[in-house]
């Protein structure tokens, strides 16, 4: 070979490099984008009636190991704080991003479709950015509230399906409640974990994630979960899992010292469960043996949802999906377990109004936990920004992407709350509570966060918190204002 005939085909052997080596880069960059502009999944998960008593939280009386490793696999929020302890009103502010307020989102039969019928709702702006919409269990309190925006839903909560023969027989017989005839507050019969309804929506969600995977589309999807609302059902191995002699009853199941009336008698007489269950009085403190059994109904029934969580995440592990997929893990208000003699929520106190919340998500921080103060409404706008997806402008929270970012950050430094007539500024030192018939002032109280975590005493009427009470009642006003604001007008 001539040196003309060598130079030549040594430019050729380049070239030929040059061009294979730039479509691989090309390729790559393929990948890189389809990488960087998948949609993130969402997997929502929703708990009724769940107080953080656990031990991801500190607290060891509940065996939860499923919940306390995804605590591990994300970030913990401690303040964590629903805007409203009834169900109905909660959801409908989570689900759109609004505040609760006097006019909106009151009590359990709120329908976020009727009260805000110009919001987003969260499956609407998802549905909207080519996600699959999936609705399994109780997400909205009612099944038809923007109902349209699921692309997939079932039938909704399904509070009571007793599965022991004892049971349908009492309720067969038994008088009729407030809403329909009273049932038994807790069964456990020896039954696989797919007899009741939370077991079937778990095992829906399972079928659903493996068609997703298949189909390889995006998707916020939801799921309910009803345990550990009354009644407190489930399988049997759950209930066997505690010392029943052994689970302790509420130590301040008195009214709080100098705490006024209102707070007891009229925002709260566990009325759900006096009026719709049976066995229980109308009025009065329940005694030891029927407290002891309602608590270990609740505990195995918190066990039960742990179980079916455990099951779904897992999946999601096996399909290859965690990786692309935030989990965001929360209740829609606490529980009182004879705390102060209540049963239920409905009311401002701690046992309410706090809750757990745990977001495990891809891109930010794991096995975290974080001090900053944080409300239910503050959901909406971090989902958005996790998902890329602009934001309606009238969202009433703050994202929580700093926070996520950096568990450090304190993005908030107190919350507000409602129940009825109460009105609620919640922050690490103390919990401020005002009580109004329309414009009539009916009371406040004050606790003491740092030194009476408990609440047992009311503090507000000592003439040495004269000061501290008039900054909170300053803070409390300036929240009202904002609430009671028409979000599509008033910030326009």
């Amino acid at each position: 070979m001539n040196e003309s005939n060598f130079y030549k085909l040594t430019l050729f052997t380049f070239f030929i490099a040059f061009t294979i080596m730039g479509y691989k880069n090309k390729e790559s960059d393929i990948s890189v984008a389809n990488l960087s502009l998948k949609k993130q999944n969402i997997l929502f998960i929703s708990i009724d009636d769940f107080r953080p008593k656990i031990s991801s939280y500190g607290e060891t009386k509940m065996i939860t190991p499923n919940i306390d490793k995804l605590a591990s696999e994300g970030l913990q929020f401690n303040n964590a704080y629903t805007n409203i302890a009834v169900c109905g009103a909660s959801r409908a502010s989570i689900m759109t991003g609004i505040r609760p307020s006097e006019k909106r989102f009151n009590d359990f039969s709120t329908r976020a479709s009727v009260d805000t019928p110009d919001a987003i709702p969260l499956n609407r702006i998802f549905k909207e950015n080519g996600y699959e919409t999936i609705s399994y269990g109780k997400i909205y309190h009612h099944k038809d509230d923007f109902q349209e925006y699921w692309t997939e839903k079932d039938g909704g909560q399904i509070q009571s399906d007793f599965q022991d023969p004892k049971s349908i027989a009492r309720i067969e017989s038994a008088e009729r409640g407030e809403y329909g005839k009273k049932q038994p507050t807790f069964e456990y019969p020896d039954v696989d974990d797919y007899a009741y309804n939370d077991g079937k929506i778990t095992r829906r969600a399972i079928n659903k994630l493996k068609a997703l995977k298949n189909e390889n589309k995006p998707f916020f999807m939801a799921i309910g979960y009803v345990s550990p609302h009354l009644p407190f059902i489930q399988p049997k191995k759950y209930w066997d899992m505690y010392d029943h002699d052994a689970i302790k009853l509420a130590d301040n199941s008195f009214q709080p010292k100098n705490s006024p009336d209102i707070a007891i008698e009229a925002q709260h007489n566990s009325a759900e469960m006096r009026k719709n269950y049976l066995d229980i009085p109308e009025n009065g403190k329940l005694d030891d043996s029927l407290a002891r059994n309602l608590i270990h109904g609740y505990y195995a029934s918190v066990t039960y949802m742990d179980a079916l969580i455990g099951e779904l995440i897992k999946e999601l592990d096996d399909l290859g999906l965690r990786e692309n997929t935030t989990i965001v893990f929360w209740s829609d208000h606490g529980y009182f377990l004879g705390e102060h003699g209540f049963w239920c929520k409905h009311s401002t106190f701690e046992e309410a109004v706090k809750i757990p919340f745990i977001i495990s998500s891809p891109n930010h921080i794991k096995n975290k936990t974080t001090a900053s103060f944080t409300e239910l409404v503050d959901v909406y706008p971090t989902l958005c920004d996790i998902a890329n997806i602009k934001a309606p402008s009238y969202l009433q929270g703050e994202s929580l992407i700093p926070v996520l970012e950096n568990p450090s950050t304190i993005l908030k430094t107190e919350v507000y709350t409602r129940y009825k007539q109460g009105e609620a500024v919640i922050d690490k030192d103390f919990s401020y509570t005002e009580f109004y018939e329309g414009e009539k002032y009916l009371g406040n109280m004050l606790y003491d966060n740092l030194n009476d975590y408990k609440q047992n005493t009311d503090i507000s009427k000592l003439s040495s918190n004269k000061l501290v009470v008039k900054k909170y009642k300053e803070k409390l006003k300036v929240m009202r204002e904002k609430v009671n604001k028409d979000p599509f007008h008033d910030y326009k």
